[in-house]
């Protein structure tokens, strides 16, 4: 039941005017129970997660103040199971040596089959964390972001829509989650994806973006770089 958001520019872009359309989403959506997000500067891929939801961190203004970006998505939780509630479960996730960052909205109906496989690694108990290793596990194969965002889905089934972020900058949506489609669009010079607070309309762009052209709706199973 999550809301994502990922933002792609050709400048630099203030962290204070992403965090006010997040905000949107996170009150208009059914997100709340924590909050994240990944970007990159000129220093590499960084990551900033909070159980709090963005609207009542009280940490966030000064953490992000003078945060600019040309590339960033941003995670609002809204967890599948209620119990998973931890920092350990806290999106996006990001391994150790910042190359990667990867966060989930949705239910991977098989993380099960797949938890063993990955019980070294894992450090918390959500469906999302499974689905990340398995990804990062693809990577290693050599598939694409995108290629290993698609059968990640494939192969953990359910809903997902997934954002994924790399240190060299390469910014990924999949779309596959039909509870909460995802759109791509342009506002002025950037190149966004949001979900659609789970609604089946255009209700996102009315109250949230507005001023958002080129607005196409990404088909089902469809992953993108956003350039």
């Amino acid at each position: 039941m999550c809301e994502m958001l990922a933002v792609s520019s050709p400048d630099f872009v203030n962290m204070s005017e992403l965090l006010a359309w997040a905000r949107n989403l996170e009150e208009l959506g059914v997100a709340g129970y924590g909050w994240g997000l990944a970007w990159i500067d000129e220093t590499g891929l960084h990551r900033y997660r909070s159980l709090y939801g963005l609207r009542k961190d009280p940490y966030a203004n000064d953490a992000l103040r003078d945060v600019r970006t040309r590339r960033a998505f941003i995670h609002l939780r809204r967890p599948s199971l209620m119990t998973t509630q931890s920092p350990r479960n806290a999106q996006p996730y990001c391994d150790p040596l910042r190359t990667y960052a990867f966060a989930h909205n949705g239910f991977l109906s098989r993380h099960k089959a797949y938890r063993s496989e990955f019980a070294e690694q894992l450090e918390g108990t959500s469906d999302s964390e499974v689905g990340y290793y398995y990804w990062l596990e693809q990577l290693k194969r050599g598939r694409t972001i995108t290629e290993a965002l698609v059968d990640t889905h494939q192969h953990l089934e359910g809903r997902a829509n997934f954002m994924a972020l790399s240190s060299h900058g390469t910014l990924a949506v999949y779309a596959g989650n039909d509870e909460n489609p995802c759109y791509l669009f342009r506002i002025g010079s950037m190149q966004l994806v949001t979900t659609s607070l789970h609604s089946l309309d255009d209700y996102v762009f009315e109250v949230i973006f507005p001023q958002a052209t080129s607005i196409e709706q990404l088909a089902y199973a469809q992953a993108i770089e956003i350039s």
